[in-house]
């Protein structure tokens, strides 16, 4: 296994087909992240970003390679890190249930396309009692859930998220009830994570924000993204009204508890 040069990572990026959008993110250097390959040929590839996300494409079947997620694996159990991993190949989930048997958990998730046609046919919401803002530092400071902590993870910094990311929420006076913001962006596309009050649900408010939100990504040409849990059955409902189709299955693997 070898850490690849981030002058290869454009050269990377026109070859790789349905990743998710972290993966994206870290060849665009929009945030920190290493990507390794089997060798200079890139037949293999684990990109990782520095909150522990990682994502495997290529050829499944190189034993090294294999052995090197492992290591990797092995490293931050010990050093009490996280460790996620991607795979939207059934042949990678076969190779990482075989060398990483009995200490990791599947999820299964969907990743959606984006159809344009039914976004813009929907019925909009039209809540004017509410103000619809976007983010900033203030904001983030008294955010629900994505504060300075959560950009630190995802982001690196709340500073870079300011620079490169998209986000919004909704307030009720001065407070925040619902917000929207990209866990993940890069040139071409950005993944959208929604949170909302609990004694506001049910009243359109994730909708509303979503809208903000998608606009937005229309507007400088970057491709919105909806992926959830496959028995999120709200999340499922709200993507498919906006316009979110065609769910295909992928797994992700966490550390087994």
């Amino acid at each position: 296994m070898i850490e690849v040069s981030a002058d290869h990572f454009t050269l990377l990026k026109k070859e790789l087909k349905d990743a998710p959008t972290f993966a994206y993110s870290v060849l665009d250097l929009m945030i920190e992240g290493t990507v390794y390959a089997d060798s200079d040929k890139y037949h293999s590839l684990l990109i990782q970003t520095a909150s522990g996300l990682y994502f495997v494409t290529g050829h499944s079947s190189n034993k090294l390679f294999l052995k090197g997620i492992v290591s990797i694996f092995e490293k931050s159990v010990i050093l009490g890190k996280r460790f996620t991993i991607f795979s939207n190949e059934e042949t990678w989930n076969q190779s990482i249930e075989k060398y990483l048997e009995g200490k990791v958990r599947r999820i299964e998730r969907y990743s959606f396309s984006f159809d344009l046609l039914t976004y813009k046919n929907r019925k909009r919401n039209n809540l004017q009692d509410y103000n619809i803002l976007k983010k900033d530092n203030d904001l983030i400071e008294h955010s629900l859930e994505f504060d300075k902590k959560y950009f630190d993870e995802y982001w690196d910094t709340a500073e870079n998220f300011l620079q490169n990311g998209i986000g919004f929420c909704v307030l009720e006076r001065e407070k925040i009830i619902s917000e929207g913001v990209s866990i993940f962006k890069s040139e071409n596309y950005a993944e959208i994570d929604i949170i909302t009050d609990l004694n506001y649900r049910g009243k359109g408010l994730a909708s509303m924000v979503a809208e903000q939100f998608i606009d937005y990504c229309i507007s400088q040409n970057i491709q919105p993204r909806w992926d959830c849990d496959v028995d999120n059955g709200a999340s499922i409902n709200l993507g498919s009204q906006l316009g979110f189709i065609d769910p295909q299955k992928y797994a992700v693997y966490i550390i087994k508890e």
